[in-house]
């Protein structure tokens, strides 16, 4: 594949090298560039929010031929009704803007984990040039339903205790909130209530979507079910109210989009996680820790999982979290104390399961529906189109795992209600 089609132009690719090579200390070095190449990413589609591919560049150094391998971001080339989707809702400006100011702010005050790809080149809002985290030793873990076991989780939110720790350091050494420092950029993208977004006409969908499966699945009967009907809407729509700053809690930057193609692993030689950074930055927000920690759980593990480690796991996230501060010499006491932030998890728990359940019946759809998906432009022209609340039903009443998954997230949602 032709790198013309990324449009890049001789200087920008060697921004992209000089780059990679300042994070390696070898920038003094001079070099060629031999020849580029432009490669699908995966034979899969990485995700549904724009295109993925692995740029190699060929450079010549000390008589020797490098290879290195890049990872890009960019708009959809070939759909321009998700395109145009994308535009909208900012996703590639948000993403760069995080990524570049933000997180790269943030990555300097936890040097002893990488906590997200560094971006090397951003063009136009519709492009990003990052470091390859496969090249690095990082890759997607693979599980039935996209749910990990506890020693993966716990390095997840390893990572997460990193980048939230070190949002409160750069806000308490800048003497200023993140909004302030970085104004606009945390704009919320994502659960939005302008009359006029796709958004909105999503949500209404995911609230369709699961009217649907209520009405069709004999697992809740009766006065239950007419129960859950009519309260399912407004509970649904209570997203809204949790993606907006707390006044109760202190708030930090949230990655936001925590499912398990958005969560890379490096493991050693016996499988084990030894390390976890976090991709695509594009819906993050500016809430307190405790969304994204429950966002994490809903989406990654199962009910069983949760209700066996989850003081376990509040706990591993918090040492970290205290950790990362006093490594900084900020006191976590001053911060977060223990018991505020047990409240603010409590708090955030509906948000977690609101969140995780409406996502859910698009990222854990099993392989063949994802394809139908992926073979219809019309399907991947917003987050939940007419034509995908459909896919969701089919696959819903077609494979049983995908069934069980959801059945059980609703359980608790409806836990409620």
């Amino acid at each position: 594949m032709d790198t013309k089609r990324l449009n890049l132009s001789d200087s920008d690719l060697r921004q992209i090298v000089n780059d990679h090579f300042t994070t390696c200390d070898s920038a003094d070095q001079a070099y060629r560039i031999v020849q580029t190449a432009l490669e699908p990413f995966s034979p899969c589609p990485e995700g549904f929010l724009a295109d993925h591919y692995a740029l190699k560049v060929t450079i010549e150094r000390n008589g020797q031929t490098e290879l290195l391998s890049f990872f890009v971001k960019c708009l959809p080339t070939e759909n321009p009704v998700l395109r145009s989707y994308l535009e909208e809702i900012g996703s590639f400006r948000k993403e760069s803007s995080v990524l570049q100011r933000i997180v790269g702010s943030i990555q300097r005050h936890c040097p002893w984990r990488t906590v997200a790809p560094r971006v090397h080149l951003a063009v136009e809002e519709q492009l990003l040039v990052m470091n390859n985290l496969k090249s690095d030793g990082y890759s997607v873990v693979k599980r039935e339903g996209g749910l990990l076991e506890v020693v993966f989780v716990q390095q997840a939110l390893e990572t997460l205790a990193n980048l939230h720790a070190c949002s409160f350091v750069l806000e308490q050494k800048q003497g200023k909130r993140l909004p302030e420092l970085f104004p606009a950029v945390l704009n919320e993208n994502a659960w939005v209530q302008t009359s006029t977004s796709t958004r909105v006409k999503d949500v209404a969908n995911v609230i369709k979507l699961y009217t649907e499966l209520v009405k069709i699945c004999d697992h809740w009967h009766g006065p239950r079910k007419q129960t859950i009907l009519e309260r399912l809407a407004p509970l649904i729509r209570k997203i809204y109210t949790y993606v907006e700053p707390s006044h109760e809690f202190r708030n930090c930057l949230n990655h936001g989009d925590l499912w398990c193609n958005n969560i890379m692993f490096k493991c050693d030689d016996h499988g084990q996680p030894i390390g976890c950074a976090l991709v695509d930055y594009q819906l993050s927000r500016y809430v307190p820790p405790a969304y994204d920690i429950n966002l994490l759980l809903y989406l990654t593990t199962s009910r069983q999982l949760r209700d066996e480690n989850l003081s376990a796991l509040l706990d591993h996230y918090y040492k970290c979290f205290v950790d990362t501060l006093e490594r900084n010499q900020v006191n976590a006491s001053e911060i977060y104390p223990r018991e505020t932030f047990i409240r603010c998890c409590e708090h955030y728990r509906l948000a977690g399961l609101i969140h995780s359940t409406i996502i859910s019946g698009e990222v854990t759809l099993p392989s063949k529906f994802l394809e139908e998906i992926f073979g219809d432009l019309q399907s991947t022209a917003s987050f939940m189109p007419d034509t995908k609340v459909w896919i969701c039903v089919k696959a819903f009443q077609a494979d049983e795992r995908y069934r069980k998954h959801l059945i059980e997230l609703l359980d608790e949602l409806f836990a409620y209600v």
